[in-house]
This record gives structure tokens, sequence and C-alpha cells, in this order.
């Protein structure tokens, strides 16, 4: 249950706000954010130090980018160091362009558990329309070349991701068929409109969510995402929006301060009254069956964990070897229960 002393299980951590990207399809891109990247604000290695020493005793599960490409912040290398010698779970999403041989070997030397590449489609045509360019090949490459540095060791854990949507619905299939002999998962998540996750426009609900009773959203209770400036987004929806900010870590006397400040508990209140329709990003946001319980099944040699109406990951049975039940249990219920 929740109480004064819990910490947030999940924690997304900007290590800078740049992105050698600017993908049409990215819900913090300068369609919505004009000035996104422009400051050029990264962490330095005594900030980013800080929040994973004070968050270390709960091992919480943490994720490096929020709205960025994490391979692009001067203390990638210091941050995913420290996640390791703190003995904490770590993952990260990246477009794979920036992936160097020296930072591939240096994942699997420190025995980094997670990597997901968001590819998003099977031809350079298709990668155009959703991420702006068609390098297609250099990105394989790249995927392909983190693959082999790995060789026999366990980790990292390596993923692909496939955000679906009309530009590349059709490539879905093909998408499964090519990665699931290259690599150990495939995540595929519906495309989530800014501001307000709404599951009926999705290309493909991934599980029948029709007559569930809206309950209590488990974001303020269990999540934390904290921007490059130490600025604290209460829930991954709004991150995208730099004038939501429940607090600063830097400012405010850091990670436990902030997930238990006023902002924090007013969030937290109104859902377990049920109020969340008071909370002008929470209104009309679907992104509350994030709580529901993962369902699975096998098929097609993955075993295939639908952890919420918008994501499915397609684990390759045969690779299961390196799965860790802290990072990928990252939905579902959660033990930070209202």
């Amino acid at each position: 249950m929740f109480g004064k002393d819990s910490m947030p299980e999940i924690v997304r951590i900007g290590l800078s706000d740049r992105c050698n990207l600017d993908c049409p399809q990215c819900r913090h891109n300068s369609t919505y954010h004009p000035d996104r990247g422009k400051n050029n604000v990264d962490m330095t290695e005594e900030q980013i130090f800080g929040i994973i020493d004070e968050i270390a005793p709960s091992k919480p599960s943490v994720t490096l980018n929020t709205a960025n490409e994490p391979l692009i912040a001067k203390v990638f290398p210091q941050a995913v160091r420290r996640l390791k010698e703190k003995g904490i779970v770590g993952t990260f999403n990246t477009n794979g362009l920036m992936l160097t041989e020296k930072l591939a070997q240096l994942l699997v030397e420190i025995k980094f558990d997670s990597i997901n590449f968001s590819v998003d489609a099977t031809t350079p045509e298709t990668l155009k329309k959703i991420r702006g360019v068609s390098c297609l090949d250099k990105l394989v490459r790249n995927i392909e070349m983190m693959v082999a540095v790995r060789g026999k060791n366990l980790l990292p854990r390596i993923g692909v991701t496939f955000v679906d949507q009309p530009d590349n619905h059709h490539e879905f299939a093909a998408f499964l068929d090519f990665w699931k002999t290259r690599v150990d998962v495939i995540r595929v998540s519906s495309f989530i409109k800014p501001g307000a996750p709404d599951i009926s426009d999705t290309c493909t609900p991934m599980f029948d969510y029709k007559g569930v009773k809206r309950t209590c959203c488990i974001q303020p209770f269990r999540d934390i995402v904290i921007r490059p400036n130490g600025d604290v987004s209460p829930c991954v929806i709004p991150s995208e929006d730099p004038t939501i900010v429940a607090g600063n870590v830097f400012k405010d006397g850091g990670v436990k301060a902030v997930f238990h400040g006023a902002e924090m508990e007013k969030l937290r209140a109104l859902h377990t009254a049920g109020r969340w329709d008071d909370v002008s990003f929470c209104r009309t946001c679907d992104y509350w069956l994030d709580s529901l319980p993962i369902k699975e099944e096998r098929r097609d040699g993955f075993l295939i964990r639908y952890s919420s109406p918008y994501t499915v990951f397609y684990n390759v049975i045969e690779r299961m070897n390196n799965w860790e039940s802290r990072l990928f249990d990252r939905t579902g219920p959660s033990k930070n229960k209202p």
C-alpha cells in the first residue's frame, strides 16, 4: 500500500532535452513545443548521481530518457555505470543512430539490463514518414552490431519497438518476421495522441477494454518523470508539456520530497476520490487502462504479454533467459496501490 515512505517504482529521467531527430509522430517534437531542445539543457554528473543515489535503496526501475535521445547526453556513460554500481535495473529507448561500438562495449561490460531501439518500419520510405529519415540500413546495422558485441553474454536484453499507426500498420507482420530472428523482444505500442491518450482512436487496441469501469490511475502512485532541468511531471502523459510541473528535484529537496509534495499529494487525493475529471490532463485521458492486469499467451514462438491496451511485448521464447521481472512487469497492478 502507498504510504508516507513510499518511493516511485518507475523513475524516468531525461538526461538532456536534445534529440538528433525531429520525428513527426513524436509528442515532444517542435509541432507541439517549438522551443524544445533549443535550451541545450543537460544534467550534470553531480545531478544525475544525486538522483540515482537517492533512489537506489528502493530499487526502482529506471528509464534513462523522456523527451530526448539518451545517447546524445554528455553524462550518458556515467549514468549507466552509476545505475549498475547501485544495483538498479535500467533501460532506455534510442533511435539507434548514435550508437557506437565503444558505447555498445560499455553496455555489455557493465551488464546493463535493456535497450529498446525505436524502428517502426521495414522500408526506408515508411521510416521517412514516421521518423523523418530514411537511413534504415544504418539503423539495422547498428542494432546488429549491438547484438554482435553482446555475443554470448546475456545482457543487455535487446529489443525493437513498433509504434502502430496508419503510416506503418501495413508493415506490422513483416516487422515481426524480420526482427524475430535478430532480437530478444519486439514491443508494439498503439500511437498515443498528444495530451490525451484515446484508446478508441488507436490502430489496434491490444485487448478488450470495453465495459471496464474507469478506476484510479496508478501513475501518480507509481511513477515519476524527471526532466533535464529537474522539473517533475506528475505523469508520463503530460511530460511533453513543460508548463505542467509538480516540483523540482534540484530545488525542492530531492525525489522523495517532490513525490510526496503538495502537487503530487493533491493529484493522488483527487484520483482516490474518483475526481479525475477535476484534473485537466486526466479528464479525457485513457492511460488509466495501463493499470489493468497483464495478460499472456504463447503463439508463433513468442510469449506475448499484453501489458495494457496500449502495449504488447512479443518475447522470443528461446531468448527469455535475460528477462527481468522488475524491469518488464512495469505495467499492471502496483505495490504502491492507493
